[in-house]
């Protein structure tokens, strides 16, 4: 008879892969910064996990696509690399940049 492991996963390794698929995205310029860092909130709960950031989106992009994608990113990369579910990636728009 085997007994299953368990293993916790750092919050740190889910930011890098949100960074991961941020940089796929064109319409995303950054994740807004404060003094503490970058402000990615990162709550596992069981198999689950639920993620909120805030983002500069790039001038001339359209906020509700910028959204979906990388809500849609976010969720992949997590779910083919940690294979928990992904419970919600709420974003909030804290800024746009023009393009240079």
């Amino acid at each position: 008879m085997s007994k299953e492991g368990s293993y916790e996963i750092d919050s740190k390794v889910v930011v890098a892969l949100i960074k991961k698929a941020l940089g796929r995205l064109e319409g995303v310029y950054a994740v807004k910064r404060g003094l503490l860092g970058e402000r990615v909130k990162v709550k596992q709960s069981g198999e689950k996990i639920k993620i909120s950031l805030e983002l500069i989106i790039k001038e001339g992009s359209s906020i509700p696509q910028v959204v979906e994608e990388t809500q849609k990113e976010i969720t992949e990369e997590i779910q083919k690399t940690l294979n928990r579910a992904v419970d919600r990636v709420n974003i909030k728009i804290k800024g746009i940049r023009p393009v240079s």
